[in-house]
């Protein structure tokens, strides 16, 4: 009786453990099918675009070693021996190189025809003609007013060149009035014979070497009368954008 009853226990332990590890599997399985896990999504990743790069500025190519596009002032002179090769008369007992002359020839032709007169007030100037202009008739005029050298240098330098670093000594410039009386001090441009060539000059190569709003770069005071020869693509560009010499040349660095 008891084997019996010992076999009817361990039948029924055995039902019982089936239908657990069934109801298990089965749980389970219904978990896994009510919550799956999600599929990974590719992240979209957006480029940050580059700034648009500035364009370079058209510049003319043009020849910085060329004689046309030489910079002459205090710290780049010409020295005390230089003279041009070849001079040229370009009217009221002024000279300029002559190779320029032919282009500044035209130019005052071209005035006249507009209805200008023109005087030539100052082309070539040799190192002593340079140095009796700088301190006979500014350094010393101003001393004895009661400067000091040094405040005297400083002025004199702002409407004329030191001996070796003028541009008149290459020839390359030419001062120009409108008469043999005109005062260039007063003479500020913005009409009459100035404003003519401000705005004709780089036709025949020419700038106003010493512009408006430049002496902090230039170290001369403006003047509309000085005209420097620098070449005709130079000056169309100088011209064109208001630049000063330095200015033109600092571009191709």
């Amino acid at each position: 009786m008891l084997s019996r009853l010992a076999l009817l226990v361990a039948v029924l332990a055995g039902v019982t453990a089936f239908l657990y590890a069934l109801l298990r599997v089965g749980g389970g399985h219904e978990q896994a099918q009510a919550t799956p896990r999600p599929t990974a999504q590719p992240v979209q990743v957006t480029a940050v675009p580059t700034a648009t790069p500035v364009p370079t500025p058209d510049l003319p190519p043009v020849d910085l070693s060329s004689w046309m596009l030489r910079l002459i002032d205090y710290d780049h002179p010409l020295g005390e021996d230089f003279v041009p090769e070849s001079l040229t008369d370009v009217g009221d007992g002024q000279q300029m190189d002559s190779r320029v002359a032919p282009m500044f020839l035209k130019l005052v032709e071209d005035a006249k025809a507009a209805g200008y007169t023109v005087y030539v007030c100052s082309g070539y100037r040799d190192y002593a003609t340079q140095s009796v202009i700088y301190f006979d008739n500014h350094v010393n005029v101003y001393m004895a007013q009661g400067m000091s050298e040094e405040e005297a240098n400083a002025k004199a330098r702002l409407a004329v060149n030191y001996p070796g670093s003028s541009e008149h000594q290459s020839g390359l410039c030419v001062d120009v009035l409108e008469s043999s009386s005109q005062d260039m001090e007063p003479y500020i441009g913005g009409s009459g014979l100035m404003l003519w060539l401000e705005q004709h000059c780089a036709e025949y190569g020419f700038v106003v070497r010493y512009p408006d709003g430049k002496t902090s770069i230039t170290g001369v005071e403006y003047e509309p009368w000085h005209l420097r020869y620098v070449g005709d693509q130079a000056a169309g560009y100088m011209m064109a954008n208001g630049l000063c010499l330095e200015e033109f040349l600092a571009l191709y660095n």
